[in-house]
């Protein structure tokens, strides 16, 4: 009897999805012995924007994280990714070295294998990264990001495919990629069929996201295509924008006359242990999602929506959403139909709200967005609108990045730790990188403390000054969360999350001259200091928003005052972050 074999993303896709990444290592530390026993094929773990989280809300040092997994699943390996672009972002200037070093030490720490989601777009680039991870040791594994439009016909994705085959030396296995979850079961067969003709033997995997309610039925016709490994999550994170219980297709392989090396005492163990951690913190639990025709048309992924609906909330612009997606639409036609998931999915988005709240189509654009109707960012399925393209070439911005190139790629490792800091550790130095603002490291490596950072568990009594409530922002995402006091009913109370960075500074009222943000997001830079003298028009902040690298030009002209935020803040639309007068 064929066998099918799981890949556990409770603790990376499913936690991303559902969770916003606020699960901490003391969630998963308790349980991860018997998840070794479960017999996964493989187990995720989160990668570059997963660390930041970690780092910047959570406090604690994500590569402790790795090694305390890695230790304590000794037969399951766990599964990491890396970009070939960046780190946590998709920033194209960053060095080859950085990107390698990651890779390197990510294997260091007790990593075995990466998930590479490159989209084939630039083969050369990937065949650099993926030699260096086979040499170290470690599995790679392609993801075969899938979209609907005009242009992703069995051609398309026999042409993508035959690219993968042609490096087969490097990789290990093909994993399909539906972050909308927009793969129907009508097509499933045929679309894996196409990559089986193509793909010259190497094993394909399948990850769908249950957005649109039908990945659990695409996963059946993928089985009985010939798929043998798929992606699925413990009941209580699986489902929602996340992706099939692992118990569900398990339950439904087996009816289908199927086995696996699935111990379910161990499985169920697994399920109720993080099915506790949700009541007991509050987080949310995985439901099935009604079907929505709409996720056809404009593919937005799940976790990108919340944060969407969030950012127009936060400007009095909510009731405008479905406008939004409407323009969302036009933009992907625009962009010739890429792949809506990441960096992709944000450059469509970010450039769809732009649109609506400026007024007028492609009047201001992201430097993402010029890089990409550039080609940086590869060649798409379809064609770029030639008079989008001319329009936002034609911008200021545009006319600046146009003859842009990548220069600090080539850049050697320890140039860049001259500038960052001579005495940094390797891992260290990538999660400066990471981190704008920089990051503090906790004490030993882990959090000060452990307790619930949802529901709190009350001690007899608290010090009335002590804060119970704050708001995180996490990836774009706002929660309200609650943080319990760890206090013996002496002395000062201590929080279970610390600020990584200085305290934050009170927010300046808003004065003649003020610059306001205009946008939630996170501060990256300034571009000018207190004495400057800017121009009306002059490039003055660089926000990062919907992961997005967005720039603030100065409304008028005048000298800079004053600088009211610092890099690594997360402000707010109507916050000031300068005056100039």
């Amino acid at each position: 009897m064929d066998k099918i074999r799981f890949v556990d993303q409770t603790i990376r896709l499913a936690q991303q999805g559902l969770w916003g990444f606020m699960m901490r290592t003391d969630h998963i530390e308790p349980i991860a012995e018997v998840m070794d026993q479960v017999g996964y094929q493989a187990i995720g773990t989160v990668g570059g924007n997963g660390f930041v989280v970690e780092s910047r809300n959570l406090n604690e040092d994500p590569w402790e994280r790795v090694r305390i997994l890695s230790r304590l699943m000794k037969k399951t390996p766990l599964r990491g990714s890396y970009q070939i672009w960046g780190l946590a972002d998709f920033d194209q200037n960053t060095p080859r070295d950085i990107i390698t070093l990651w890779i390197k030490r990510s294997i260091a720490n007790g990593i075995k294998g990466f998930w590479i989601c490159d989209y084939q777009t630039d083969m050369e680039k990937f065949i650099y990264f993926a030699r260096i991870a086979k040499a170290e040791g470690a599995e790679v594994v392609v993801s075969m990001v899938y979209a609907s439009s005009p242009y992703h016909t069995n051609e398309h994705w026999a042409h993508k495919t035959q690219l993968i085959a042609q490096a087969k030396e490097y990789v290990d296995s093909i994993q399909i990629g539906d972050p909308g979850g927009v793969l129907t079961p009508e097509y499933t067969r045929e679309f894996v069929n196409t990559l089986q003709k193509n793909c010259e033997g190497i094993p394909i995997e399948l990850q769908c996201q249950a957005s649109t309610g039908l990945a659990p039925l695409t996963y059946l016709e993928a089985i009985k295509a010939g798929v043998r490994t798929v992606h699925t999550a413990v009941a209580p994170l699986a489902n929602g924008t996340s992706m099939p219980s692992t118990e569900n297709i398990l339950k439904n392989a087996k009816r289908l006359g199927f086995t696996s090396d699935i111990d379910e005492d161990a499985l169920a163990a697994e399920s109720n242990h993080f099915r506790n951690i949700a009541e007991r913190e509050g987080f949310p639990i995985g439901i099935p999602m009604e079907y929505d025709l709409y996720y056809f048309e404009h593919q937005v992924p799940g976790g990108m929506m919340t944060n969407l609906t969030r950012q127009l909330r936060e400007v009095g612009m909510e009731n405008r959403l479905d406008e939004i997606l409407e323009e969302i639409v036009r933009v992907r036609k625009d962009f010739g139909y890429p792949v809506m998931a990441t960096p992709y999915s944000q450059m469509v988005g970010a450039q769809a709200v732009d649109n609506i709240i400026s007024g007028e189509r492609y009047k201001q654009v992201t430097d993402a967005t010029i890089k990409y109707v550039l080609g940086f960012y590869g060649e798409p399925a379809g064609p770029v609108d030639q008079n989008v393209k001319d329009k936002i070439l034609a911008t200021t911005r545009g006319k600046q990045l146009a003859t842009w190139q990548p220069e600090n790629y080539l850049k050697y490792v320890e140039e860049i730790r001259k500038e960052r800091g001579p005495d940094l550790s390797d891992d260290d130095l990538l999660l400066k990188i990471m981190v704008p603002g920089g990051f503090v490291k906790p004490a030993n490596g882990k959090k000060q403390a452990s307790a619930s950072a949802g529901k709190p568990i009350a001690p007899v009594s608290v010090p009335a000054q002590f804060p119970s409530e704050f708001s995180v922002d996490v990836d774009g995402e706002v929660f309200n969360v609650k943080i319990s006091p760890v206090w013996n009913g002496t002395g000062e109370a201590e929080t279970t999350i610390q600020a990584e960075s200085s305290p934050t500074k009170a927010k300046k009222a808003a004065r003649e001259g003020s610059v306001l943000a205009g946008m939630a997001g996170l501060v990256l830079s300034f571009e000018v200091k207190v004495g400057d003298t800017v121009n009306a028009g002059d490039l003055v902040v660089m926000i990062e928003a919907m992961k997005m690298r967005r720039h603030l030009n100065c409304p008028h002209g005048g000298v800079v005052k004053e600088i009211c935020a610092q890099i690594g803040e997360i402000v707010e639309p109507q916050d000031v972050l300068m005056v100039v007068a």
